[in-house]
């Protein structure tokens, strides 16, 4: 066999056996929306990018990204909904549901930048503790809520490092039940408990902010962020 011919025979081997591999996992969600210019992609570690669509599953360990003008819906199989505005990137770390309500469940995720909404579901309601969402300079902990966000990584600027810096806020319950968050890092905790209230964290050497009523204006932007651009609003296209 010729050396370019082996060449090519070895990588679809390879691309074979990363689909026959993520087939015999079970997935954790789908898209089950994707607006705007409807770019996102989903990536397993060291596996290759795949163009994601409405209706495409989604597996714990694959990094998701949005496009510059995409928003994008994640449904789980426990009825949790995670929204990412543009530019946004995300990992599913853990996830173990138990769907006759036996058996130990996690639900551990990662927001590495970008704005997001969270909607919990079931593996919350039955034991909040079993859910936790990593931000780039803190950890939510749920107690069955709703909320939303946004992360902005560490970067360059002006020739300067700039840390990376989070806000969230609280919104209103989906549904009965509790509804709020604790919000920690290694230099202190805050537990926001009244919709339209949230902390901000300026860096990554400071502790969440002192929890109060957020800006209209903050909260707005937010949502703009996770709303499709007007006039963008077609159905989703594969590549």
């Amino acid at each position: 066999m010729k050396p370019h011919a082996a060449g090519m025979s070895i990588a679809l081997g390879l691309l074979l056996a990363a689909a026959v591999a993520q087939a015999q996992t079970s997935s954790v969600g789908r898209a089950s929306r994707i607006t705007g210019d409807q770019l996102s992609s989903t990536q397993a570690p060291g596996g290759p990018v795949r163009r994601l669509a409405e209706g495409d599953p989604v597996f714990a360990g694959e990094r998701i990204r949005t496009g510059a003008g995409t928003v994008l819906q994640i449904e789980f199989t426990d009825n949790s909904r995670f929204t990412l505005g543009p530019n946004a990137e995300f990992e599913v770390e853990r996830y173990r549901h138990a769907s006759a309500g036996s058996g130990e469940e996690a639900f551990y995720s990662r927001i590495l930048k970008g704005t997001f909404r969270f909607v919990s579901g079931l593996i919350a309601r039955r034991k909040h503790e079993d859910v936790r969402i990593s931000i780039a300079v803190a950890t939510i902990g749920i107690r069955g809520t709703h909320f939303e966000g946004e992360v902005s990584e560490r970067q360059e600027k002006d020739g300067k490092k700039v840390d990376a810096s989070a806000k969230v806020a609280l919104l209103e319950p989906e549904g009965s039940g509790g509804n709020a968050i604790v919000v920690e890092n290694k230099f202190g905790s805050v537990v926001i408990d009244q919709p339209g209230y949230g902390t901000e964290i300026p860096d990554e050497k400071s502790p969440p902010s002192p929890v109060r009523r957020m800006q209209l204006r903050t909260i707005e932007n937010l949502q703009r962020s996770l709303r499709p651009p007007a006039g963008m609003r077609g159905p989703a296209r594969r590549f």
